[in-house]
């Protein structure tokens, strides 16, 4: 993979720190708890009042905020608002690269679901071939049933839904590769890194990170600045040869209807 541009256009000076909230965290869930409690008591004491009962002594004391959970809470705000937090390429990668497999994931899932026609056209398919080979009319009676049954027809809606699935996972499943090649070429991210602390900027500014698989370039920009960095990734492009093969050795394809035979029959 080879950077092809990486125009610099400010110089921003930036602190490092580790993204940490724990201390916030912390600090106001004791102030959540205790003002829930507080809460809880006011709401039986003015339902028990209503009712001319009477509650003890002393019963809201267990809901008092305390000075010391007051300062360690504004202690804890004033260190989030001074800190700077910043992010690195590794980890600016590692989030593409997560939230890229979020995308896929959801893909394939829509996918699943607009290929539920499809699943029971298969099966019509298994007991036409076992009906012509056994030329045997009970077995005919059976397709005409569960067609009957079955809701097998395939609309124009089921059509569009379908292609239009496979376009999304082709799309999401490029783009997914496209930031895992990334994550693996170790000499690339530490040239992304160089590059934007020459710029004195920071990945948290960074946005829009996408790949483009028509021209195989990844790029990525920057809110403080007008840069924008993009990447070859032609060296990581397959031939559709070699997404077939893939294809057929995969556990989606071994376990799905056309090649498991077990995969519907219980089913039906």
């Amino acid at each position: 993979m080879k950077k092809i541009l990486a125009t610099i256009l400010a110089c921003l000076s930036v602190s490092a720190q580790s993204l940490d909230v724990s201390n916030l965290v912390h600090t106001s869930q004791g102030i959540v708890d205790t003002f829930d409690s507080g809460i809880q008591r006011v709401s039986a004491l003015q339902t028990l009042s209503d009712q001319g009962l009477i509650a003890p002594d002393s019963v809201v004391d267990d809901s008092k905020l305390t000075y010391e959970q007051a300062k360690a809470y504004n202690d804890a705000l004033q260190m989030t608002t001074q800190a700077v937090y910043t992010m690195t390429a590794n980890e600016f990668v590692d989030e593409q690269v997560d939230q890229a497999k979020m995308e896929l994931n959801t893909a394939v899932s829509a996918f699943v679901g607009a290929s539920e026609v499809l699943i029971k056209a298969v099966v019509v398919n298994d007991m036409a071939v076992e009906t012509e080979e056994s030329g045997d009319a009970v077995q005919a009676q059976e397709i005409q049933s569960f067609i009957a049954n079955n809701d097998v027809e395939i609309t124009d809606t089921h059509v569009d839904a379908y292609n239009d699935s496979l376009d999304a996972v082709e799309e999401t499943a490029q783009t997914f590769a496209a930031f895992v090649a990334v994550q693996n070429d170790e000499g690339l991210v530490q040239d992304m890194q160089a590059e934007v602390d020459m710029m004195g900027d920071d990945f948290m500014n960074a946005y829009d990170a996408s790949f483009d698989s028509s021209t195989g370039y990844a790029s990525l920009s920057f809110h403080t600045t007008n840069v924008v960095m993009m990447y070859s990734l032609e060296g990581a492009f397959v031939s559709a040869a070699d997404v077939l093969g893939a294809g057929r050795e995969g556990e989606f394809y071994q376990t799905g209807p056309t090649a498991d035979d077990c995969f519907y029959c219980e089913e039906y």
